[in-house]
């Protein structure tokens, strides 16, 4: 006995040397070797300090584990700041995968897949790995991934968050088997896990078993597909990939876009980028080259548009496609003056992860340990023409994407562009900060007529509320929340709002009043699907239990409705999954600002489905109807 336990830790020793060279080997790699690979390495950082934070990595290798020396080693890559010259942390060997996988929505990180071990963090949002709060962590995050602006950060982190031996590597939770991870539901309650890296069927949310999902999340695994939408007019392209797909060479495809465009009445087009990753930027041209050689019957039809959706998921070559789509448009529109085109296509979304400029055309490399691949860029790109400098590509309309629409099965994006929406106005101020009582968006307006909600630290229960000096009709009111009614004369434009209590202003805010605000009324706002304020046809209230029939009427409820025509009616448009609903009546329910719209539903269409409504080119949150 007493050999053998002199032995074991003779073992564990020698297991350390013979593991430390390779890990010098690779730090020499990085220093020294991938700085002549790149085209120009230390393009905005100084040798000196590279070389210093290299020895001081070289310093520590005996003192640390396989995760802290590698995510050491990437940082000292990512000092770099060339988002293309990176190495691949979440595939390095012997790092494991949470059952987890996230996604960075504008309102935080929200749990979309998981095992059935962790099913309660489903939907719930990441608050807190380890004792570090989410915010710290994503600080840890940004030095570890090569980046031009914070959209890359969270779409690259998003992932990385899975991997235990990531946050391990950033000292983040111990080199424990499990790692505690605390979340919060929708109702604001916080619980930790402890969370393994066993192997496990995933579960998602919103799932495709209960309800289609909507067009940007269907079809992940092909490279591009296409579907076209005789009510709406609409073709709309899924670009994933900039890539040829096995079997489907794109301009095969292309093709069949094409064939469809010109076989049917379209209106808008769009080509949707989102969390296209990038690689051979001309795949894509024989659709752009087709576009651009039906532009005299585009430019025929004043109520054609095209559209390109960006997010934070588009990089590199797809940024590029995305960015010749718009030179190639403004070059057209200077050859024609006057003709339009500079209108003609619209990108919308969010601002890309990638660059506008920068180093690219990458080569890849094996470190010598075997144990992490990556890659380097081999070639400067300049801004393009007409395109903006910038650490993004920015959309000309931004759409922001919350965790109420994603869980819902809404795309807000796609929303906007059927609702030819220009842009957000500007958006509430003050210690009162106003919005549509419904919707609660603080990316609309709020239209006259309509209920708004007044949000603010007041000290007393408010009894008066004043828009632009005139007394509005208050329905509910308490020392943190005033529900009131906008009079109906109120001018479009900004408007100025008092919180009031006996005489005394306890708050003062400015929002925008616009002609029409759509907003559906939820009937749970904690419930992450958001079901919606919807009478069935026999009257009883829309839910999981009580499903609609397919192809039945609704009673949807609603405030923010456009100006009222002769017969008392406000226009409205009614889209149900990807459908339009046929509106029967929109109007006043009988109690001033409930917007009622009686709608029948389309025949073909079942299972859990988002419901919005557009009026006046806005479209409202959306909601959740239950169909059978």
């Amino acid at each position: 006995m007493l050999r053998i336990r002199r032995f074991i830790p003779a073992l564990v020793l020698a297991a350390g040397l013979q593991a430390q060279p390779s890990r010098q080997q690779d730090l020499d790699f990085v220093t020294n070797q991938l700085p002549k690979l790149h085209v120009n390495f230390f393009f905005q950082l100084s040798p000196a300090d590279y070389s210093q934070a290299a020895s001081l990595l070289g310093s520590q290798i005996p003192n640390l584990t396989d995760a802290e020396f590698y995510v050491r080693l990437q940082q000292l890559v990512a000092m770099a700041g060339d988002e293309h010259t990176t190495l691949a942390l979440n595939q390095a060997t012997g790092f494991q995968q949470f059952p987890l996988r996230f996604e960075w929505l504008d309102d935080g990180v929200f749990v979309t897949s998981a095992s059935t071990a962790y099913r309660q963090a489903l939907g719930a949002q990441l608050v807190q790995v380890g004792d570090t709060p989410i915010d710290q962590v994503v600080q840890k995050l940004a030095a570890t991934i090569p980046h031009s602006n914070q959209q890359w950060v969270r779409a690259v982190g998003a992932q990385y968050l899975s991997v235990q031996q990531i946050l391990q590597g950033l000292d983040l939770v111990p080199a424990t088997a499990t790692s505690a991870l605390t979340f919060q539901d929708f109702a604001g309650n916080r619980f930790t896990l402890q969370v393994g890296t066993e192997t496990a069927g995933l579960a998602s949310m919103p799932s495709a078993g209960l309800g289609p999902l909507p067009w940007y999340l269907q079809n992940s695994s092909q490279y591009y597909w296409f579907t076209y939408s005789a009510p709406l007019r609409l073709v709309y392209v899924k670009y994933n990939v900039c890539g040829q797909m096995p079997g489907s060479p794109f301009a095969d495809f292309a093709n069949q876009v094409l064939q469809a465009m010109d076989a049917n009445p379209v209106d808008t087009v769009v080509i949707d980028y989102r969390g296209n990753g990038g690689g051979d930027a001309s795949v894509i041209s024989p659709l752009v080259n087709g576009l651009g050689q039906r532009l005299p019957a585009f430019l025929g039809n004043p109520a054609f548009r095209a559209y390109a959706i960006v997010d934070k998921g588009t990089f590199s070559s797809a940024v590029d496609d995305a960015m010749s789509m718009r030179t190639q448009q403004m070059q057209a529109a200077a050859q024609l003056p006057g003709a339009g085109l500079e209108n003609l296509l619209v990108v919308i979304g969010q601002p890309t992860g990638g660059a506008p400029s920068g180093y690219g055309e990458v080569q890849r490399f094996t470190l010598p340990s075997g144990k992490m691949a990556g890659q380097y860029s081999t070639k400067f790109f300049p801004l393009p023409p007409y395109i903006p400098a910038g650490p993004a590509f920015a959309p000309d309309v931004a759409v922001p994407l919350t965790s109420a629409d994603y869980f819902a099965r809404h795309d807000p994006v796609l929303a906007a562009v059927v609702a030819r929406w220009k842009g957000a106005p500007a958006a509430p101020s003050g210690s009162a900060i106003v919005l549509n009582a419904a919707s609660y968006r603080v990316e609309q307006g709020i239209a006259p007529g309509s209920f708004a909600s007044a949000f603010g630290s007041f000290g007393k229960t408010p009894d008066q509320v004043l828009v632009n000096g005139q007394p509005a009709s208050i329905s509910a009111a308490a020392a943190t929340q005033v529900n009131f009614l906008v009079p109906a004369a109120t001018a479009v434009g900004p408007a100025t709002f008092s919180v009031r209590a006996g005489g005394a202003e306890l708050a003062a805010g400015q929002a925008a009043i616009t002609t029409a605000g759509p907003g559906i009324f939820v009937l749970q706002s904690l419930d992450p699907a958001q079901p919606g304020a919807i009478l069935n046809q026999d009257s009883t209230v829309n839910g999981a239990a009580h499903p609609a029939a397919a192809g039945s009427i609704l009673q949807i409820f609603a405030t923010g409705h456009c100006p009222l025509d002769g017969s008392q009616q406000a226009a409205v448009q009614v889209i149900a999954g990807s459908e339009l609903a046929q509106v029967l009546y929109s109007g006043e329910s009988g109690v001033p600002g409930l917007w009622q719209i009686n709608a029948q539903l389309p025949a073909d269409l079942t299972g859990q489905l988002p419901v919005y409504v557009i009026a006046g080119n806005t479209a409202s949150n959306a909601v959740t109807v239950w169909v059978k």
